[in-house]
């Protein structure tokens, strides 16, 4: 049976409110994107009670963003930001850290240089007992595609560094099931399922497509049965996740977008061939 999670960016409201909308809808686990924490009263610890007392597992924090390939007048910066996250995560309870490929025009084109940040971000991360699940950005400045960063997750070679499968992103840039497949199943970390409406017009920049017009899988135009299909052949073992930007939801009462997207996952799980 597939286990399932959200991201708190998919709802509006408050993170307590956000958090019992998606208890009370089904989910087992949550990703707490880093806004609301920031905006939330509380410390992380407090957060951590809170979703164990509605059952909830905090499965990840996100995005570290901009630490790949960081210029060198930004890198003691971005090293501080992952610093704090991994405590915060720390506090939370939570192990997986979602880092994101660089979309700073600075952001550094040379893949060793990439390489190696990686590297001292996955160290850090071990440092932390946490682990790092890289996505590529459909917009990332240099790195943009899944198969760009499972070369660069294949070349770090680090027990806690690994790919994440972001639908949007993938299926955005015309990729899909031969570069999922390429990719080990021990270094599949994490899924995040988005569909999204058509895009509106061809020049739409990526991230506006992104951040407006996602919705959840089965709503929208995106081959995500296909793209869900080829995780599970390839192995994936882990939750199922949501992650959504949309205004429409954000707009909506928590509960009732909570419940869309648990019955989006119930959807999901059906179109899904039986395991072998």
């Amino acid at each position: 049976m597939m286990r399932k999670a959200i991201a708190t960016v998919a709802l509006s409201g408050t993170l307590p409110e956000k958090l019992e909308a998606i208890a009370r809808a089904g989910f087992a686990a949550v990703e707490i994107f880093a806004d609301d924490l920031s905006a939330f009263p509380g410390s992380a610890r407090d957060l951590r009670r809170l979703a164990q007392a509605l059952d909830l597992e905090v499965l990840l924090l996100q995005p570290l963003r901009d630490f790949v390939g960081a210029p060198p007048e930004r890198r003691a910066d971005v090293k501080e930001n992952a610093r704090r996250m991994l405590a915060q995560m720390n506090q939370l309870g939570c192990r997986l850290l979602l880092a994101c490929s660089g979309t700073d025009a600075a952001t550094s084109p040379d893949p060793q240089a990439q390489i190696e940040d990686l590297h001292r971000l996955a160290t850090l991360a071990q440092q932390h007992d946490c682990t790092v699940v890289f996505e590529a950005l459909a917009w990332g400045t240099y790195v943009n595609r899944l198969s760009q960063a499972w070369d660069l997750v294949r070349a770090v070679n680090h027990p806690h560094l690994g790919i994440m499968l972001d639908s949007f992103h993938v299926l955005a840039q015309g990729e899909g099931a031969r570069e999922i497949m390429a990719i080990p199943a021990d270094k599949l970390y994490f899924i995040q399922m988005a569909d999204a409406a058509a895009r509106p017009y061809p020049a739409i920049p990526f991230e506006e497509w992104s951040r407006h017009h996602r919705c959840f899988p089965g709503k929208g135009t995106l081959a995500v049965t296909a793209f869900a299909a080829a995780a599970q052949q390839a192995g994936y073992q882990g939750v199922w996740s949501l992650e959504i930007f949309n205004d429409r939801y954000r707009q909506s009462a928590p509960a009732a977008v909570a419940a869309e997207g648990f019955a989006s996952l119930q959807w999901l799980e059906r179109h899904l061939p039986p395991r072998g």
